[in-house]
């Protein structure tokens, strides 16, 4: 499934239950592009660049656009990547584990309308 841009607000919680927020600069059915500062980084990866297979699940939420906050999705995922944008912003890319809920979670935010471009998120598509 293709990626794609899509800039929105993402609340995540870190595989010990800590809450972080980013936004995600991509989306695909596989799984999301996530830019976020330092310490979320650090949190969200804490064994550095190279993540295997036993890298602890995270929970990943967001609204769809357009919808209310009823219409909010929380799908698990696992850190597989991250890397250094700038001073401060780094670029995580998530594996989601059910493909199934993943694909679903693409259909709806692309019937939700146009994907949404916040100003001020850089990170290029890469995860």
């Amino acid at each position: 499934m293709p990626r794609f841009p899509f800039r929105w607000p993402v609340e995540v919680r870190g595989p010990r239950g800590e809450r972080f927020f980013a936004h995600s600069s991509e989306i695909s059915g596989r799984g999301i592009g996530m830019v976020v500062d330092h310490p979320t980084a650090v949190g969200l990866a804490p064994g550095g660049t190279v993540l295997g297979p036993h890298t602890p699940l995270i929970g990943v939420q967001l609204q769809i656009p357009g919808e209310d906050s009823a219409g909010d999705v929380r799908i698990e995922g696992r850190v597989r990547h991250i890397r250094r944008l700038s001073q401060q912003e780094y670029l995580i890319g998530v594996n989601f584990v059910d493909p199934d809920a993943a694909v679903q979670l693409v259909q709806r935010v692309r019937a939700s309308g146009p994907l949404p471009q916040l100003a001020g998120v850089s990170a290029k598509a890469g995860s």
